[in-house]
């Protein structure tokens, strides 16, 4: 080291700064996240109705059943269909709050913001079909909605943000062991450029539980890397079967996490008994993870077997039940995968690829990695994300109703970010393009109402165009539904945006200009002219679907353009200053051990 500024004291203490950055750039984030306050849906109030169930020591929603449809008729009462891990788990917050009067409080915010005129906040017109044909029961159940949504929105806090920011956390740490200096990059992307934006302002399941799974996958990913610990692969597979408690299929993923966990090469070196003894632990571990499920089956329906989705009402008419067996087709609703929903899952205007294609840029860099030695590690990931597309093409309703994108595809998004630290080092401008695209789309997506349906995607222009958002928490201080209330949310995302950036070093943006350019392009063409020829299957049926809006197209495209843009530019600036490769060298030495 020829200065002081270039001594391993002075590396480490950059290290240590942009890990800082990196995590406030995270945590940032999560502020945004926990700014929005979503219009409560079916699920969303399903939950809810569980977890007020369940606090007054039954699992029957009687008392609450017209405020969703996402429910089951079984032995003459009403149940949520949700498997009951994200009600037990904000539960005992739910209790506090409600001790402290905040069921008041929530209903008081309510009355507030009808009277400000927010109608997303409360639908003016409520559908009376599906509140048994009755006006005044529509309109009732309406206010009674809107004065749940503050405490719904609370207990997401917990259920759903605090998940995401983990994730992120996790995703965060694993990249900066594969490629230093890439690791806020990457966790940014899955929270930006992905569903996980979305769903993370939503009171649904899907974060908790892909944190459990991811978290199962993290901690193995620990162990292999050091000594044989038995006791961390029990760890891990109570975190898959919590993962079900949650989600229940999640049990498709933990199967696949198991293989890893199980299948270690020194494991097999030893032979038979060493490989039983792994399973044995990850499979003990699943089973008490999983024990709670059995245990509410046999209190709530009377079978430890019985699942919530028995008796799902397909048609509410009158009774509230009029028709039951949404789910009985197949085994819960999935039956043999259809070529078709394959093509509809990545493709359609909501499909995985078409709103969000950093996932191409994940599932590059995940052959990189493979090619780079990391093969069990790219096995499972690769294994995580067909066995969810094997499930989700063979489930009746493939985009799980009126997503912004095919949400049961959401517990592999995590997995496949480990492969955005090798696609950042080989492809960067061409991931930085992508990510772009995704966190434009998914960010109007979120703030102007990202449930909208097949039919309904014309309403994120519409509402982007006329400055009518989603309520946010300054919503519910009097600040309206405009970008007075929404500005925040968006200066978050922003804000992580540059901290990520200043965390992020080793990346050359200019070697893959012309590889960047031609995948935007190939973009384009999809969301603008493919993409809107898909239909979308709906059991036998085949639904019309819009397209993105062109608008909304073209302002991603330009987003991406200009930031990838902006990264060559300022690369360039310090590459002709002679700045960054020792530092980086040194970093990689750190990080690595060889310094």
């Amino acid at each position: 080291m020829s200065s002081t500024a270039d001594s391993p004291d002075s590396t480490s203490r950059r290290l240590r700064h942009s890990r800082g950055l990196g995590i406030a750039a995270i945590l940032v984030v999560g502020i945004g996240y926990s700014l929005v306050m979503q219009t409560p849906g079916w699920a969303q109030t399903s939950y809810y109705a569980m977890v007020r169930a369940l606090g007054n020591g039954t699992a029957q929603i009687d008392a609450y059943h017209w405020e969703t449809k996402d429910k089951s008729w079984i032995n003459g009462h009403f149940y949520s269909v949700k498997a009951p891990g994200l009600p037990l788990f904000v539960l005992p917050a739910y209790e506090g709050l409600k001790a402290v009067g905040f069921e008041t409080f929530s209903a008081d915010v309510g009355q507030r913001v009808r009277e400000q005129n927010v109608y997303q906040w409360y639908p003016k017109e409520a559908t009376t079909q599906n509140y048994g044909y009755s006006k005044t029961r529509a309109r009732a159940m309406q206010r009674q909605i809107s004065n749940e949504a503050t405490m719904i929105w609370a207990l997401g806090l917990l259920g759903t943000v605090l998940p995401a920011i983990l994730l992120m956390l996790i995703v965060r740490r694993l990249a900066e062991g594969y490629e230093p200096g890439t690791g806020a990059a990457s966790a940014l992307a899955l929270g930006l450029g992905t569903m996980v934006l979305p769903f993370a302002t939503q009171f649904l399941g899907h974060m908790l539980a892909a944190l459990a799974l991811f978290g199962a996958f993290a901690l193995m990913h620990r162990e292999r890397r050091g000594s044989p610990r038995i006791a961390l692969v029990a760890v891990a597979g109570l975190c898959a079967g919590l993962a079900v408690l949650v989600e229940y299929p999640l049990a498709f993923g933990g199967a696949i996490v198991g293989l890893y966990a199980v299948l270690r090469s020194d494991t097999i070196a030893s032979g038979f008994g060493a490989i039983a003894k792994r399973a044995a632990a990850f499979a003990g571990g699943v089973i008490v993870g999983v024990i709670p499920v059995a245990i509410y089956n046999q209190w709530a329906f009377g079978s430890p077997g019985k699942m919530s989705y028995t008796g799902a009402v397909a048609i509410q008419g009158f009774s509230g039940h009029d028709q039951i067996g949404l789910n009985d087709s197949g085994f819960f609703g999935i039956g043999i995968p259809k070529p078709s929903n394959f093509v509809e899952l990545l493709f359609a205007p909501r499909g995985l690829i078409a709103a969000t294609p950093i996932v191409v840029a994940g599932l590059v860099g995940t052959l990189l990695m493979y090619r780079r030695g990391h093969k069990a590690e790219a096995r499972t990931i690769l294994g995580v994300a067909a066995i969810y597309l094997i499930y989700a093409a063979g489930y009746w309703l493939p985009f799980g109703g009126g997503t912004p994108g095919p949400r049961f595809l959401i517990p592999m998004l995590p997995f496949l970010a480990l492969g955005l630290p090798f696609a950042w080092k080989r492809i960067p401008s061409t991931t930085l393009a992508l990510a772009l695209v995704g966190t434009t789309v998914m960010t109007i997506a979120t703030i102007t109402f990202p449930l909208v349906g097949q039919t309904g995607l014309h309403r994120w222009w519409n509402r982007l165009y006329h400055g009518e958002f989603l309520q946010t928490v300054l919503t519910a201080a009097g600040a309206g539904n405009g970008w007075l209330s929404t500005g925040p949310v968006v200066a978050c995302f922003l804000l992580g945006i540059l901290l990520a950036a200043l965390a992020t070093s080793a990346v050359r943006f200019r070697s893959d200009i012309a590889i960047a350019a031609v995948s935007l392009a190939a973009w384009l063409v999809l969301a603008l002219k493919l993409a809107p020829l898909l239909h979308e299957h709906k059991g036998d049926e085949l639904m019309p679907v819009e397209g993105i809006p062109w608008r909304i197209v073209v302002m991603a495209a330009m987003v991406a353009v200009g930031g990838t843009a902006l990264a060559v530019i300022l690369t360039w600036r310090e590459k002709s200053s002679g700045g960054g490769d020792s530092v980086d060298q040194e970093r990689t030495a750190l990080l690595t051990g060889n310094s």
